[in-house]
């Protein structure tokens, strides 16, 4: 008998040490690291062949010219497609900073998520330019960088094609190991 009340109390006591304690839940640790799911290869990554520019894809025309280094950043290649409201001019690099900072030179905009990649959206209107940056975190110190610039063309489209353009580069680097 006193074997069993030995049990008994060693359980209740046990038990008593599982028990939740009532109350709010604690709230989750903020981060400020940027989420990175699928860490990708870019070591030999070429901006000039980041995108498609034979017209074959749903969301990009023919491109107008070959691409080309950026005459003011030669890691970024620039791209020239025609539309019917003006040309769209993107330009694609990968930049070897923090995502962090592309959030802290862009403060209007917001953040999102691609495929498992936290990415930065912002955009600058002039009198007759809408200028529009995606920033991908990629790697440690490497971020993706899309540029648009298209007169004539609202925020919502320009939007939807970085998008569309940030997925499709994603899509082909190579997962590290």
């Amino acid at each position: 008998m006193r074997r069993l009340l030995g049990v008994a109390v060693l359980c209740a006591a046990l038990t008593a040490c599982t028990a939740e304690i009532p109350g709010p839940p604690p709230k989750p640790v903020p981060t400020t690291s940027p989420r990175i799911d699928k860490p990708r290869d870019v070591s030999a990554f070429d901006a000039c062949k980041a995108l498609p520019t034979d017209g074959a894809n749903w969301y990009l025309n023919a491109a107008t010219a070959p691409p080309a280094p950026d005459e003011k950043n030669p890691r970024f290649c620039r791209y020239s497609f025609g539309y019917p409201k003006g040309p769209l001019t993107v330009q694609v690099g990968l930049e070897e900073f923090e995502y962090d900072e592309a959030k802290r030179n862009n403060p209007s905009g917001h953040q999102g998520e691609i495929d498992g990649h936290t990415v930065w959206f912002a955009c600058d209107t002039d009198a007759s330019t809408l200028d529009c940056g995606v920033w991908a975190a990629v790697g440690y110190a490497r971020t993706l960088t899309i540029r648009t610039q298209s007169p004539g063309a609202n925020e919502a489209w320009l939007l939807s094609h970085r998008t569309t353009l940030v997925q499709y580069v994603l899509d082909r680097l190579p997962k590290s190991s």
